[in-house]
């Protein structure tokens, strides 16, 4: 592998890091070079980019089609395995539903915690909490960090 960078401007054109690191680039072009350029990784599945990455078993769930989905995640999250989420978007008019709460439609997030309380109505919810790579703006939607939903307990 060489040591070139595709860049846009004077800026990577793909991956970009939070600071000074490099890896975050550097594993990206690694896995461009693997399937032969960016374009073949660009929505890749990321069950099979972990799978690969990790070597460790990996599934790829629909929730429309999976019963009890969210006890699947919040075991998968107690045993530290690795977890990833997205949300489609078929038509213009969903992804600017979703821009509007803050996600990105045919984009994968990494899921950093799964957690099902009680909200401040005794009522059963389930959260997970999501990794932004974007980085460029959060959720705006219930239980987001501006939310009222948030009682002190639950904010610990």
């Amino acid at each position: 592998m060489d040591d070139y960078i595709p860049v846009i401007g004077d800026k990577p054109a793909f991956s970009k890091s939070h600071g000074p690191e490099l890896w975050v680039i550097i594993l990206e072009k690694a896995w461009a070079k693997i399937h032969g350029n960016y374009e073949r990784i660009e929505a890749g599945e990321s069950h099979k980019t972990m799978r690969d990455l990790t070597g460790a078993p990996a599934y790829e769930y629909f929730v429309d089609g999976e019963p009890n989905m969210y006890d699947k995640i919040l075991a998968a999250d107690q045993k530290d395995y690795i977890i990833t989420t997205g949300c489609n978007a078929d038509n213009e008019a969903e992804v600017q539903h979703l821009k509007s709460k803050g996600l990105i439609g045919e984009h994968s997030y990494g899921i950093i915690a799964a957690k099902r309380i009680k909200d401040k109505n005794g009522n059963t919810v389930d959260l997970c909490q999501l990794r932004n790579p974007w980085g460029a703006f959060e959720w705006s939607g219930r239980w987001g960090d501006k939310s009222d939903c948030w009682t002190p307990e639950l904010r610990k």
